[in-house]
């Protein structure tokens, strides 16, 4: 059972996180280590162990209901093995979002293989994936999701794993939805980790969904709030990159924010099913 003591007092929808990840039992601890390691900004610990059962303890203590999981595809032959794990995990608590390399030989066939299984989305990264966001391998992938009306999740703006470079720009991103209108894109860490600035300049206001996942108590608030006034209310979602940020201290966090209890409400819940197609119920 889920926490529901930690539940704010904004309603009685359940509440979902629109950006976590999860990693297979055998491989997990091998992949929280690395990426841990891989840190090159500031010391960034995992808050649990990186498996299933480990996001769902942690989505429990901070009484969220469901859980986006999020892979990314680091090599081509990664992607139908993601697609495998992704499907096994799918339940009333996980909504997994695959993800096709940009340099896989088939990617609109990767696209409809996961959409035939059933699954929300997929996940882009342009760093790991080494491919800028408005790439045409990009665009390809972008273009066939958008027709079969799956969510496309995007890393957007630095990575604290890599040297600062454009390849995840708030600009970029904003091509990338340019080329591809009809997509449901999400540009994770609201819009543009690191820079918020260009995040309110090239895609605040446009029919793209920004989500907060690794941003509060990162990005002023003042500039978290300006951002969340000036978006249009119905592409706004919760998210915490979870295991990366403890979900219980980001949803505090989230609550304490002086914004309208209405759009806190949207945010946690009703954004986010909708976008998935779920019911806001359980």
């Amino acid at each position: 059972m889920h926490d529901t003591a930690a539940r704010p007092a904004l309603g009685p929808g359940p509440m979902l996180d629109a950006h976590t990840h999860a990693f297979p039992d055998d491989l997990a601890d091998r992949a929280i280590a690395s990426l841990e390691a891989s840190a090159v900004w500031f010391p960034c610990r995992a808050t649990c162990d990186g498996t299933v059962s480990g996001l769902v303890a942690s989505m429990d203590r901070a009484g969220i209901r469901r859980s986006v999981v999020a892979s990314v595809a680091t090599r081509p032959e990664q992607t139908e093995k993601i697609l495998a794990w992704s499907s096994a995990i799918a339940s009333d608590r996980l909504v997994p979002l695959a993800s096709v390399h940009p340099d896989h030989p088939a990617p609109e066939a990767a696209v409809a293989a996961i959409a035939e299984a059933g699954l929300a989305g997929l996940k882009l990264h342009p760093y790991y994936m080494d491919c800028p966001a408005d790439d045409p391998r990009m665009v390809r992938i972008a273009r066939a999701a958008a027709r079969a009306g799956l969510v496309v999740l995007c890393h957007a703006g630095y990575d604290l794993a890599f040297a600062r470079s454009d390849v995840a720009s708030p600009r970029r991103l904003r091509r990338l939805h340019e080329q591809a209108p009809d997509l449901r894109l999400v540009a994770a860490h609201l819009g543009g980790w690191e820079c918020w600035h260009r995040a309110r300049q090239h895609l605040v206001g446009r029919p793209v969904y920004l989500e907060t996942s690794f941003t509060l108590g990162r990005c002023p608030e003042a500039l978290v709030r300006e951002i969340l006034a000036a978006h249009p209310p119905e592409y706004l979602l919760f998210g915490t990159d979870a295991p990366w940020r403890d979900q219980r201290a980001d949803l505090a966090r989230f609550v304490a924010l002086d914004i309208d209890d209405g759009l806190k409400r949207r945010m946690l819940s009703e954004n986010g099913h909708r976008l998935l197609g779920l019911a806001a119920t359980g």
